[in-house]
């Protein structure tokens, strides 16, 4: 059995305000699908991001139903998770993904964590925020005790591990991760990633487009953009990259002032030889000049053959104030967030305090209001809550499956017509599973039992 894993393609990102740049991610997009289609796999998992935002514009809308209507009529079925982009962390929300199920998708939520295609078991859960931790690695756990019970299985999921995380910016430890999955089909970093873990393979297919320029490194040059066709029949599975070309180049480029006149002549020459217009990145460094001559010098030279320009200016004097900012390494408002309440409150408030930080810092202020809310409900507005051995036992009682629905719980199970019941929760020895029952749904009664049915949703909801 081979299937295409794919992930973090931003459908409706407008990098810089550039309609073109909009249009970019569309047609790799596109691309994307064209290649799948033609290595005629047996289904397609998409681990999260699929929109960039959770109300996505009409035009990133209709490319993925034209995506989704031609993986339909060559019969390949795609499954998909919510990432951060595409979710919101509101009681009773629906990410975006949920309008295309009548054409066929099979969405992987918080009340429906599993399929099955062919024999192959195919769970996970939406991403969860670091402040969820111990509810992502509640679910985590019942998902692996689902795997034990089939010969095949994949966990999808978008979340950050730390190993490959800035400090702080991780929702979850590598060794945290359940270990008897065949494949973990994660999303979340835009970077391509393929490591041995547990008994099979964690790979990052990574983002479809470059969404920063510090993307264009040396991952990028080794591995491109693009996905990995996933070959199950072996004892281990067989990963191969699938390298997509990008309708345009970017440049990072670091020029000397010294010699200023002959980088931008040797860039020059460089961009009127492909095609569409680039993105450039360009630092032009040392010596003593003014910022606004050299500027009006480059913008001349080839501001009409790039489509957007970025230039940062670093003389002898900046260079020597970034020497002294680079050995304060605690003047980074991050890094001396998390120290200073890491070491008055502990990890946990330090983990909340990081993530509050993220959401205000892109505007999302309703993510940020939910974040603590919730986290003051669980913690300080109950009474009988005195102490902190209190809370533990409350919290194991729980098993944290509550604030994992509150945080991630779609409630869609009076739209999910192809829903199949069963009496057992995931932890039962006597689950019942029929393999023939391909692309059908799994419900998890127990992860779902404190969530109160929701009503028929409309596109008012949204």
């Amino acid at each position: 059995m081979r299937f295409a894993h794919l992930s973090d393609s931003h459908l409706g990102y407008m990098q810089f305000g550039l309609l073109e740049r909009e249009t970019d991610f569309y047609d790799v997009f596109e691309k994307n699908i064209d290649k799948i289609i033609e290595q005629d796999v047996d289904f397609v998992i998409h681990s999260g991001d699929l929109f960039d935002n959770i109300r996505p514009s009409t035009e990133a809308l209709l490319a993925f139903q034209n995506a989704l209507i031609r993986l339909n009529e060559a019969k390949i079925p795609i499954y998909a998770i919510a990432g951060n982009h595409d979710s919101i962390l509101r009681q009773g929300a629906l990410p975006p993904q949920v309008l295309f199920r009548d054409l066929g998708l099979k969405l992987i939520r918080t009340a429906n964590h599993a399929y099955t295609e062919g024999g192959v078991l195919i769970c996970g859960t939406p991403y969860t925020p670091s402040s969820y931790s111990m509810a992502l690695k509640h679910a985590y756990g019942q998902l692996s005790k689902l795997a034990d019970k089939y010969l095949k299985s994949i966990l999808v999921s978008h979340q950050g591990i730390d190993k490959w995380m800035f400090e702080g910016t991780h929702e979850i430890e590598l060794d945290e991760m359940p270990k008897n999955f065949d494949y973990y089909a994660m999303g979340h970093m835009h970077n391509y990633i393929v490591e041995d873990f547990g008994k099979g393979k964690l790979v990052y297919p990574g983002s479809m487009e470059i969404l920063r320029i510090s993307e264009s490194n040396d991952n990028f040059r080794e591995n491109g953009k693009g996905f990995v066709i996933v070959d199950l029949s072996q004892d281990t599975p067989q990963v191969e990259r699938i390298k997509i070309d990008l309708p345009r180049e970017f440049y990072q480029e670091i020029i000397e002032y010294k010699n200023l006149n002959e980088g931008i002549a040797t860039l020059k020459n460089r961009i009127q030889s492909i095609d569409n217009k680039p993105m450039v990145d360009l630092t032009v460094v040392g010596g003593d000049f003014n910022s606004g001559e050299v500027y009006d010098l480059i913008q001349k030279a080839i501001g009409k053959e790039v489509l957007n320009l970025r230039p940062t200016f670093k003389p002898d004097s900046v260079l020597e104030d970034s020497r002294e900012i680079e050995k304060a390494k605690n003047l980074d408002p991050r890094t001396l967030l998390d120290k200073k309440v890491n070491e008055k409150y502990g990890p946990e408030k330090a983990k909340l305090s990081l993530n509050l930080l993220d959401k205000l810092s892109y505007g999302k202020l309703e993510d940020a209001k939910i974040i603590s809310d919730i986290y003051f409900k669980q913690n300080y507005y109950n009474e009988e809550k005195n102490t902190e051995e209190d809370i533990m036992n409350e919290e194991e009682d729980n098993s944290d499956v509550s604030s994992l629905n509150e945080i991630g719980s779609f409630h869609e199970d009076s739209l999910d017509s192809e829903s199949l019941n069963h009496e057992d929760s995931l932890d039962s020895e006597s689950l019942n599973h029929d393999d023939s029952l391909d692309s059908e749904s799994i419900n998890d009664d127990e992860l779902d039992e404190k969530n109160e049915k929701s009503k028929q949703m409309s596109f008012d909801d949204f």
